[in-house]
Parts: C-alpha cells; structure tokens; sequence
C-alpha cells in the first residue's frame, strides 16, 4: 500500500481509528473476521426491527435484504474455514493427508473438508439446535445459503438472474437460523486448536517417556 493514503490515513488514537492485521498472522484472523461480519449482518437486522416496522410489506424495501444475506453468507464462508486452518493438522496424526484451505467459495467443499476434522476429533454435528442435528442438515442447510453465493449482484458472470423471479423468503427467520449455529461454528473453531495442542502434547510426551525408558534408543524397552 502506497505510503500516503486519504482514504487509510493513519488516524493514530483518535476516535474512529482502527488497526487490522495487528497479529502480523493473518491466517489466525478468519474467526475474527467471521464474527465481524456476522455482527455487522446482526446489526442491520436489528436496525430493520426497531426502526422500520414496515420492512416486509413493501416490495421496494426488500432490497435491504442483500446485503444483509451475503455478510451472512460470507461470514459462513469465514467459519467454515477458521476451523480448517485451526484443525486440518490433526488429520497428519491420524495417518490422513493434510488438507489445504480452498481459496473458492463452495461452502460445500469446505463442508466435506469440515467433516474430516470433526470425524478425526470424534465430534458429531448434533448441535443442540432443532435445525442442525445430523451432518446431512447441515450440509442441507449450507446447500440452501450456497445457492444464493452470487446475491452481492443481480445478475450472475453468464447475464443471468442470480435469483428466481418473485424470490421470496423471511430475512428474520433466515438469520435467526444462522445467528444460532455460528456461535456453535465458533467454539468449534477454538476447540480444534485447543484438542490438537493437547494431542501434540501427548505425544511429545509419550516419545519422551520412550526416550527415557529405552536409554539405548533401540527402540526396544
């Protein structure tokens, strides 16, 4: 980035300043990231229901609904990922090939990738919530959000309609389905890096405790 910038100026303290990529590891940022675009999402939801009780009844509001859906989707897309680079080191120890992190936007394919780790972890995909029992809800419930990935525009890359005609749905509903199950898509992300730590952490103990019984380094105790 070039050094003077009137758009970014370094505003210093003052108030409205803010400073990203302060890890210096932006690889660790994608939950972060997530949970800013879900809370902006949130928050213009919240906006709707308190200031503009007429929103759903008018056709030429519902356009406030585009944004709104695809920082849900995005931050979907954020989720699904924080947990791939927070857990894809554990599938090396279970004899599995390391997955990369996808640089698209199927979410299916980061879900098929998310399912490897919660298979080496022993999660399942219960998630206490009436919607997200099995791993087939989710990946149902992700098909539905990955239909409308392209929602930023009207038309697709080919000319056409991105969504149906008379496209309808309840915004409210949608994001209160989705608002439950990024809390859960959160923790899961820390706990990944919690249970792979604690694996390293066996293991560099039992190869010491190996070590220390077979003095000779035999392997044979």
């Amino acid at each position: 980035m070039k050094e003077t910038n009137k758009l970014f100026a370094n505003a210093g303290r003052s108030p409205g300043a803010v400073i990203l990529n302060g890890l210096g590891a932006p690889e660790g940022e994608f939950g972060f990231y997530a949970e800013a675009f879900h809370e902006a999402g949130r928050s213009l939801v919240q906006g709707l229901r308190k200031n503009d009780p007429q929103f759903g009844l008018h056709a030429a509001k519902s356009y406030k609904a585009v944004p709104i859906v695809y920082l849900y989707w995005h931050a979907m897309e954020l989720h699904l990922k924080s947990i791939v680079l927070a857990g894809a080191g554990v599938l090396p120890l279970h004899g599995r090939a390391r997955i990369e992190l996808k640089t698209d936007h199927k979410l299916l394919g980061l879900v098929d990738d998310v399912a490897q780790i919660f298979e080496a972890f022993g999660w399942d995909w219960n998630f206490g919530l009436p919607q997200f029992k099995t791993l087939a809800d989710f990946r149902s419930i992700i098909g539905d959000l990955q239909s409308v990935w392209e929602i930023r525009y009207p038309t697709s890359k080919d000319g056409g309609a991105v969504l149906p005609t008379n496209f309808r749905f309840n915004l409210f509903e949608f994001c209160e389905l989705l608002d439950s199950v990024y809390e859960v898509l959160s923790f899961k992300a820390w706990a990944a890096l919690a249970e792979l730590q604690r694996e390293y952490e066996m293991r560099a103990e039992w190869r010491q405790y190996e070590t220390e019984s077979d003095p000779s380094g035999d392997g044979c105790l």
